[in-house]
């Protein structure tokens, strides 16, 4: 009984000291009781409208969450259908775009060297025109990103093109012991003997006798050829020639009509003659 009536007590004093301490509060900050009621339930209504707005979003993300999943399942059965249609997989148009970065990047670089150094790399531009156009024969060619890439690399490939010197004139001061011949092999001109010709039709005016060069003339070594034409090398025919240039062995006529005055045997052409190739 007596633990009982200590309980109430100690209840009283507890539930009197609840009271007491906002009491003190309002005193302290200048509120009355009923004031803080009033703030209190602004406060309280303010956090209901809280939890409701939070309630609501949860709900608006949880829906949002739901149409990203289906709209993940529809892209994912759009890029099976595109990747059928290309006849390839995601690696395979990843590894394809890399390719065309590469070249992209590569013409970019040969677009901004000099006039010399731009020669030089006249065949690394063929080649690289020649793998564009198979690339473009490609069915992963028809993607977007890919168009979008061969439309800058042939931007690039008229730039180069518009200005890549197709014929140069270097000089070349004669040794002792040089010969037409030897002069032909070194490395740095042709690295083909057989093409000696090509020096001796380029500085007729001064040799007389392709058997008779003399040390310190200085002669002019013609690299590569002109347009619409083709320079003869060992083994080539009129044939392989129009095999190469129309794709087409039959049109081996057309060469030789055009340079009837150097080809004096349509069976027999030589290293170092330059053919005018007409239009196809």
């Amino acid at each position: 009984m007596k633990g009982f009536k200590r309980f109430g007590f100690l209840l009283v004093c507890y539930g009197i000291t609840l009271f007491a301490m906002p009491t003190q509060g309002f005193a302290q900050t200048g509120m009355t009781y009923d004031e803080y009621k009033l703030k209190l339930a602004e406060y309280q209504t303010r956090q209901a409208n809280a939890n409701k707005s939070l309630l609501e979003c949860k709900t608006a993300a949880d829906g949002l969450a739901l149409e990203i999943s289906g709209l993940d399942t529809e892209i994912g059965s759009q890029k099976s259908e595109v990747y059928a249609l290309v006849g390839s997989d995601e690696n395979g148009i990843s590894d394809y775009i890399q390719e065309l970065d590469r070249i992209e990047a590569r013409l970019m670089g040969i677009r901004g060297l000099s006039d010399d150094a731009l020669f030089e790399v006249r065949d690394e531009v063929d080649q690289i025109e020649a793998r564009v156009k198979e690339l473009k024969g490609d069915k992963r060619a028809l993607l977007p990103a890919s168009q979008l890439k061969l439309g800058s690399i042939d931007n690039l490939l008229s730039q180069i093109k518009s200005r890549m010197p197709r014929k140069r004139i270097r000089q070349y001061s004669v040794l002792k012991g040089d010969s037409l011949w030897r002069i032909a092999k070194k490395d740095e001109i042709y690295g083909d003997p057989y093409l000696w010709p090509r020096i001796y039709v380029e500085n007729r005016s001064r040799i007389n006798d392709p058997d008779l060069i003399y040390p310190n003339w200085v002669l002019n070594v013609p690299f590569g050829v002109d347009l619409n034409q083709h320079l003869v090398v060992r083994g080539e025919t009129l044939s392989t020639i129009a095999a190469k240039v129309y794709k087409d062995i039959t049109k081996w006529n057309r060469i030789y009509q055009a340079n009837k005055s150097q080809i004096l045997d349509p069976s027999l052409v030589f290293p170092a003659q330059v053919l005018d190739i007409p239009a196809n």
